[in-house]
């Protein structure tokens, strides 16, 4: 009985670690475009001699041995289904700021502003912040700017205090209000009451450096003010989602060079081509197969180094497969669910037919995690039947429909030579029913690299 239980520890020390490389392999190859993915596969083909490309006969990627991968078993999860063996295990990663705050607000937040709330989760970036505005947000989603509002002032009731915050001014002060509202800061209501007038009224001065002139306007001693400024950098994060697990940073938008995925019309309706290598195009090396197999009967035919050199390239070429096999399939499945609810703007691509879209939408609808659709859709660039290349991530930007319409507005009415103005095309918006801010427009010029009347005035002049 100890040599039996001795046994299986060994085995779960020893395997534990391949198991966290599988499920790092597959997050990682859903982020790749194309051509990575590419480079990928040739290094893992020149790494592994258990891996080839496969010729007339194609082996049929087998799912790997408890003894290659080891985890705590999952009741829930069927583990007879092989297709299935990674996704399970990807689908509930470690929780994130997003998750830990959705789990807060859907229960706190009324069930008419759920839809706002999720919304507003999932323009939370890296830092923790706001990445759009409410204005924004009541367009996108054509809901009273009020519930915005009142969904924002529930989020940022959230742990981690700060959360939410749409600035640096705007982060600190939750969270000293959330020191304030602590049953048990009765002997530091004096420092936080002044931190918090430094942070309201004395904002300016303080993010300059200029003590003398905020402690005048508060009416600080000198010690006060020390002990203020000392509080504010030493106990207040800037960075809400510091604490959480790391997530990927926004990668950096590059010119796209040929397209990951390619929509085709045709008089069945729409084909989705996944580009890439296949699947299909690789296999498992026959003669490791077999030697694995004269080892299973044969034990005494290979030594303890050969025995671990074929299980060891074996593993590794089956959770490759394995994974790459998976991101066919996300990557198939999601886009299936954006070519129903996008057909409109896939056939015509017209940036009027895009409809608002969420990827916890696509991930419920796609039966995955949504951070498995965040990470699919990240550095992927998607052809239209018409030929147009566009972001694959462009169906979860709110600004995005209303920057291809300014784009429209402006190829229409500067053939003549005058340039429109931010006030001027925020009327052509509103002729269109899409009622926004001079400044909203402004914003979505920059965000999506679309020059000034300015610029393009002395664009047009320089030719």
């Amino acid at each position: 009985m100890m040599n039996q239980v001795r046994a299986q520890t060994r085995v779960t020390v020893k395997v534990a670690p391949q198991a966290s490389a599988g499920l790092k392999l597959l997050a990682r190859m859903l982020t790749l475009n194309a051509e990575e993915l590419h480079a990928l596969v040739q290094q893992e083909l020149e790494e592994n001699p258990a891996l080839e490309l496969a010729d007339e006969e194609i082996i049929r990627i087998m799912a790997p041995t408890p003894a290659a991968l080891s985890w705590e078993p999952d009741p829930t999860v069927d583990d007879s289904d092989s297709e299935d063996w990674l996704e399970s295990r990807v689908a509930a990663p470690p929780i994130d700021l997003k998750a830990h705050v959705w789990g807060q607000l859907r229960l706190m937040a009324p069930p008419e502003l759920l839809p706002i709330a999720e919304h507003l989760v999932e323009s939370l970036d890296e830092r923790g912040y706001l990445s759009t505005d409410v204005e924004e947000v009541a367009l996108y989603l054509n809901a009273p700017l009020e519930a915005v509002e009142q969904a924002l002032a529930l989020l940022q009731q959230c742990d981690p205090p700060g959360v939410g915050a749409r600035s640096l001014q705007e982060c600190l002060l939750l969270q000293v209000n959330a020191l304030c509202a602590r049953p048990n800061v009765e002997s530091d209501t004096e420092l936080l009451c002044a931190a918090r007038a430094v942070l309201q009224t004395g904002w300016h001065d303080f993010s300059r450096g200029r003590w003398h002139a905020l402690q005048r306007k508060l009416k600080l001693s000198p010690e006060m003010l020390e002990a203020v400024v000392r509080f504010i950098r030493e106990q207040l994060q800037p960075y809400p989602a510091e604490a959480f697990a790391p997530v990927e940073l926004p990668y950096e938008q590059l010119p796209a060079q040929e397209p990951d995925i390619i929509v085709r019309a045709s008089q069945n309706g729409l084909h989705i081509e996944i580009r890439g290598i296949s699947p299909d195009a690789l296999r498992l090396n026959a003669a490791y197969l077999e030697q694995a197999a004269l080892h299973s009967h044969l034990s005494r035919r290979h030594t303890p180094e050969e025995r671990e050199h074929i299980h060891h390239y074996l593993s590794r070429a089956r959770i490759f497969l394995q994974a790459l096999q998976q991101r066919y399939a996300t990557l198939k499945r999601i886009m299936q669910v954006i070519a129903q609810r996008q057909y409109g703007f896939l056939m015509t691509s017209d940036a009027r037919f895009l409809q608002p879209m969420t990827r916890v939408e696509v991930a419920q609808a796609a039966g995955l995690h949504r951070s498995t659709v965040g990470r699919a859709v990240r550095n992927k660039w998607l052809q239209l039947p018409s030929g147009m290349m566009v972001r694959l991530d462009v169906f979860f930007d709110a600004s995005y429909r209303t920057a291809m319409l300014i784009q429209q507005i402006l190829e229409r009415y500067e053939q003549t030579g005058k340039r429109l103005s931010d006030a001027e095309i925020a009327e052509k918006l509103a002729e269109m029913g899409i009622i926004v801010a001079r400044r909203t427009v402004a914003k979505y010029r920059q965000r999506h690299n679309i020059l000034s009347s300015h610029w393009r005035e002395r664009q047009r002049l320089v030719g």
